[in-house]
């Protein structure tokens, strides 16, 4: 008995030695195929939703695309934009913002040579969609990229790490195909909600200051002065802020400049809260957000502001109903700080203005345009974007949200 119990455990010990052996050898084999085959499934997905977008975009600029047509579309949606070097800082501002219009100037022209014909608020909302394509094609082209690597090289390690960020990478996809039917179709996005509220505050007509921003002088209950600041609508544009706080602050005495804009909103956090803040709420690659700065720091104008909280695809979604009925309480808070400060307020609305007017009477019929939306919208829903927070992608505005800045993301998180 005592043989045969000792004889057991040995060919117990050998068998367990075995087993890890078979474990050691076949696990990193069945992790790779587990995560290639997700992978394939992440890249062909990804492709789909790329297709969709190019073939929104291309149905929108022509009843029917030609074969040039789509084959004009390959070099453009590929096209690389070089940051400018930052080894000497002198004069960043000025090489960023001058890299951000050559992008943004070959853009125009593309649209312009596919839709020569159309309105200009048409072909703002084709450039704006062309953001779009171009953000999910290179979603796509990133992932195929990481797949191929995993493919050939069989290091199921970077595999896992990729794998991880799939979930991120799909919601954004499917929010800049999103965002592209949302400018095709002129309708609000999450990110207008700036916009939004800047018109409800315009009731007179307002003047072009800048490249496609709007300012109007206003008086509240007859003695409170302030001016309204927002991009040129209804077509989808952001403009040049920075250049029209800078003409705004030289022609008036402004005492304190309010921002209000999107703003990432926290798993646990409710959509459409409003947030107070400080300093320029303004996401985006910096530039428009330095000269407000500088012409603050220049004129000694106090910073203020306030967010409104949503999740990274609702900002390039239709505007959800909840970040719609936030603007009443933002409206309050800006009217009340008009009333009690002893001079010229200066109402910044950042964002993308699509599908939102310049006056407070051009946006009545608004509701009825997103009601349709609303019915499909679900009260709140998790999003992977706020893992993008745990991620260095970008300085203190991490939690600001800008629909049209997917280049500089994928940038900043494939380095």
């Amino acid at each position: 008995m005592i043989g045969g119990f000792g004889e057991f455990n040995v060919l117990y010990m050998i068998g367990s030695i075995v087993m890890m052996l078979l474990f050691f050898m076949f696990f990193p084999r069945l992790m790779l195929v587990q995560i290639m085959y997700k992978l394939k499934s992440a890249v062909n997905e990804l492709e789909d939703t790329a297709r969709e977008a190019e073939d929104m975009f291309l149905n929108a600029a022509a009843d029917s695309p030609t074969p040039e047509m789509r084959e004009s579309l390959k070099p453009m949606k590929n096209m690389v934009v070089s940051q400018p070097a930052s080894l000497d800082p002198a004069g960043m501002f000025d090489k960023m913002e001058h890299v951000l219009d050559s992008s943004e100037d070959k853009m125009e022209r593309y649209v312009e040579s596919l839709a020569p014909d159309v309105s200009e608020e048409e072909k703002a909302n084709l450039s704006m969609a062309f953001k779009g394509v171009y953000g999910s094609h290179q979603i796509f082209v990133i992932i195929r990229h990481f797949k191929n690597l995993v493919e050939e090289t069989k290091n199921y390690q970077i595999g896992g790490m990729i794998q991880m960020m799939l979930p991120v990478y799909k919601e954004l996809a499917e929010s800049q195909k999103k965002a592209t039917e949302a400018f095709l179709n002129e309708v609000p996005i999450g990110d207008t909600i700036g916009p939004l509220v800047a018109a409800k505050l315009t009731t007179e007509e307002p003047k072009e200051v800048a490249e496609d921003i709007m300012v109007s002088e206003e008086t509240l209950e007859d003695d409170h002065d302030y001016v309204v600041m927002k991009s040129k609508g209804p077509g989808a544009r952001l403009g040049k802020y920075g250049d029209a706080v800078e003409q705004v602050m030289a022609d008036h005495e402004i005492e304190k400049i309010v921002t209000v804009d999107a703003g990432l909103r926290f798993e646990g956090e409710e959509t459409g809260t409003v947030v107070d803040g400080s300093g320029v709420l303004m996401g985006g690659p910096g530039v428009e957000k330095g000269k407000i700065e500088e012409a603050a720091i220049e004129h000694d104008a106090p910073l203020e502001g306030y967010v409104i909280k949503q999740s990274g695809p609702q900002a390039s979604q239709p505007m959800h109903r909840k970040i719609w009925d936030a603007q009443e309480d933002v409206l309050g808070r800006i009217r009340d700080e008009i009333r009690t400060t002893d001079g010229t307020v200066l109402v910044i609305g950042v964002g993308n203005t699509c599908g939102v007017g310049n006056t407070k009477e051009s946006i009545h019929n608004l509701k009825a345009t997103l009601r349709p939306y609303w019915a499909e919208q679900e009260e709140e829903s998790t999003s992977y974007f706020g893992l993008m927070s745990a991620f260095p992608v970008g300085g203190g505005d991490q939690y600001q949200l800008d629909a049209n800045n997917t280049f500089h993301l994928f940038q900043k998180l494939v380095r």
